[in-house]
């Protein structure tokens, strides 16, 4: 407010002494006032109905209402104006009661002074002008709040029909991938029926005709294959078999069908093992999808006459072994490589590949392989051909326990080791059937190793309290499989604590106190550091 502001007051006072008087003490000072008078509350009121003014004061006793009722009136009718009380009465507890009912400052009487009264209407005005811009600024936040309260409401509303959207989508999906095998199954039996001659003597091109076919089938049920894992992946439903397997067993069955694939196009496959591979951890069917889809991709994507190289090797320094898969096809850009992982993204090919997939294959590759604890990586050069690989960690536990930990989430729960074994009854099928029951209880974030032929370890991230309701749920299904096992029941299995590491601890700290309880543990010699041949 500056000295050249006109303020309007209104002044409901009967008495007209009072009114010369207070008309006497704002006049000729640097403001300009402006006052309008009503001798009784029913005139005041009228003129706020009428008219706005800057400032109302009053006395608190005029013919038509007497005491704090007259103030509790006119805020009724101006809660937006402050309201300075004129009283005959200078008591504490007066004004204790007058500020209590909302006006803004009181002048006694007696004491009035033209300086004083100006002042005192200039600060109430002020001070009203703060009040009503807070009032102002707090509707504002509350609106606000209603309109995000809204908006979440919708939020939550849209994401329920989301979620069944979704959830319709991922049965739709499943339904349909599940009806596809009944035919493709079909297709491939009499097309090998037919290849094998077995209704009737074929030609060359007859058969190599067949071979076409049964090549794409193939392919359906790779897509098939990639829509399923997709939507388990997605919903964690995925199931897992980590353990520890040779080479030699996730790659058996592979080569026939990648030697097919490649001659119907003229091209060379080879695989090169390195001799004395160590067994690695993994899930085996789950390391042949990977090969299979980067096997496939490469001779999708190699001209005739062109080579396709499948290659395993160990990597001592780094505790696993290197699969690797390396074309002399057309090779990728820089640009091109860093968006190939991603899911529906395929590189453009040319009219010599009609091939086409739903660009999965390469999403879910690299997520099984982070399920199994390795990597996924690629080098390409335009012109000269691309080598995508991956790893798989050796059967070490110290070196699977130290991937397993690096993917668990920063803020993670306490982390609890069991120790769990059977009697060793000579049973050459307890074993597996026992490693095969202890994977199905397991959730997605366990991690179980089988430290010994009759022994295995369960890490799990998980309360004290739930651990026994872990205990209580496998006895319950050690009970269901025993009694649908045609050999008789499985031997009986102990259980037994070994570690906890509340989630302060440090990886460091774990692995140390880890590899001591599995040394402990084993029930056969192992040397846990050397990798070489394990």
């Amino acid at each position: 407010m500056t000295s050249t502001d006109t303020i309007t007051a209104l002044l409901l006072e009967d008495d007209a002494d009072d009114y010369r008087l207070f008309a006497k003490n704002v006049c000729g000072r640097r403001n300009y006032f402006v006052v309008d008078r009503a001798e009784n509350l029913q005139e005041a009121i009228q003129k706020l109905q009428r008219g706005r003014y800057d400032v109302v004061l009053t006395d608190l006793s005029v013919p038509d209402s007497q005491g704090l009722e007259t103030l509790r009136r006119l805020k009724e009718h101006c809660p937006g104006t402050p309201i300075i009380v004129l009283t005959g009465m200078d008591d504490e507890s007066v004004e204790r009661d007058i500020l209590a009912a909302g006006a803004q400052d009181y002048l006694v009487k007696g004491e009035l002074g033209g300086r004083a009264v100006v002042r005192s209407i200039l600060h109430a005005v002020q001070r009203q002008a703060s009040v009503n811009e807070i009032h102002a600024l707090v509707k504002e936040s509350e609106r606000s709040q209603d309109l995000l309260h809204e908006q979440a409401r919708l939020l939550r509303k849209k994401n329920r029909r989301l979620k069944a959207l979704y959830k319709t989508a991922q049965e739709l999906v499943d339904n349909v991938s599940h009806d596809f095998r009944t035919p493709l199954t079909v297709i491939k039996d009499y097309v090998a029926i037919i290849a094998e001659g077995l209704a009737g003597a074929i030609n060359d091109d007859q058969r190599a005709m067949l071979e076409k076919v049964n090549i794409r089938a193939d392919d359906l049920n790779i897509m098939v294959d990639d829509l399923l894992d997709v939507s388990k992946l997605e919903a964690g439903l995925l199931g897992l078999w980590r353990r520890k397997v040779t080479v030699r067993t996730i790659l058996e069955h592979l080569d026939s069908m990648f030697q097919q694939r490649a001659a119907s196009k003229r091209i060379t496959f080879t695989i090169e093992c390195e001799p004395n591979l160590p067994a690695v951890y993994c899930d085996a069917d789950k390391v042949s999808r990977v090969v299979t889809n980067l096997v496939i991709n490469a001779i999708k994507f190699t001209s005739s006459p062109g080579h396709v190289r499948l290659w395993v090797e160990s990597d001592p320094a780094g505790q696993q072994v290197v699969f690797g898969v390396t074309d002399d096809g057309p090779g990728i850009d820089e640009q091109s490589l860093e968006m190939i992982f991603g899911r529906f993204r395929q590189l453009d090919s040319d009219a010599k590949t009609p091939i086409k997939g739903f660009g999965l294959g390469l999403n879910i590759a690299r997520q099984l392989c982070r399920l199994n604890l390795g990597e996924m990586s690629v080098r390409s050069q335009v012109g000269k051909g691309s080598t995508f690989s991956f790893t798989v960690p050796v059967a070490e536990p110290v070196e699977v326990m130290r991937r397993w930990l690096k993917l668990q989430p920063e803020e993670r729960e306490s982390l609890k080791a069991v120790s769990i074994s059977i009697a060793d009854e000579q049973d050459e099928t307890a074993g597996d059937e026992m490693d095969r029951f202890l994977n199905y209880l397991l959730r997605r974030q366990d991690l179980l190793l089988h430290i010994g032929r009759c022994q295995w370890m369960l890490v799990m991230p998980i309360a004290s309290s739930e651990a026994d309701c872990w205990a209580t749920r496998a006895k319950k299904e050690f009970q269901k499989v025993n009694r649908n096992r045609p050999l008789g029941p499985l031997p009986t299995y102990r259980v037994e604590r070994q570690c906890e590491w509340p989630s302060h601890y440090s990886h460091e700290t774990i692995l140390t106190q880890f590899e001591a309880v599995v040394r402990q543990s084993c029930d056969t010699p192992m040397l846990i550091a050397n990798i070489q041949g394990a």
